[in-house]
């Protein structure tokens, strides 16, 4: 996959979660954010990891299957280390508290949570499509526009 395309993508992903967890001022560009603060520091981890689905979501595309495959997964993490060192650390500290409470199983993975994750991007993948053709078109993007995309993607608009 090419490389500018990938990042593309990747940096869609990361703009709509940060949207989707409160980021309100700034714009994005295919180098990343500028201007104010992204969201939450709480939301880091989901941002993370959509910055990484993103980049698998696209690879999937791109051979014909519409999920997200573990390899392909496991190539982006591979890609965006610091995404993937985000999203494990905030897996490992849940599910060490899980532990502590006796209420996760021995590998400590948390199926739930990317699934419930996974499932709230790829109803928004149609916008983190057309941000990133944005980006590789060379705009940039504000947080307001991306709000917008996704605001009428929930009303069952933009079928990109």
């Amino acid at each position: 996959m090419d490389t500018e395309v990938a990042q593309a993508f990747h940096v869609a992903g990361r703009a709509l979660a940060a949207v989707l967890r409160g980021w309100t001022a700034g714009q994005v560009s295919v180098a990343g954010y500028e201007g104010s603060a992204q969201a939450p520091e709480s939301a880091g981890p989901f941002i993370a990891y959509a910055g990484l689905w993103a980049a698998a979501r696209r690879g999937g595309d791109l051979v014909g299957d519409a999920i997200v495959s573990d390899t392909l997964f496991a190539q982006a993490m591979s890609d965006h280390p610091g995404d993937a060192s985000t999203v494990g650390q905030a897996q490992f500290e849940v599910a060490t508290l899980l532990a502590r409470a006796g209420a996760c199983d021995e590998w400590g993975w948390l199926p739930g949570v990317s699934a419930a994750w996974q499932a709230e991007l790829e109803q928004m993948w149609p916008v983190v499509q057309h941000v990133a053709v944005l980006l590789l078109a060379g705009r940039v993007v504000p947080a307001s526009r991306i709000r917008r995309l996704s605001d009428d993607r929930l009303s069952g608009g933009l079928a990109v």
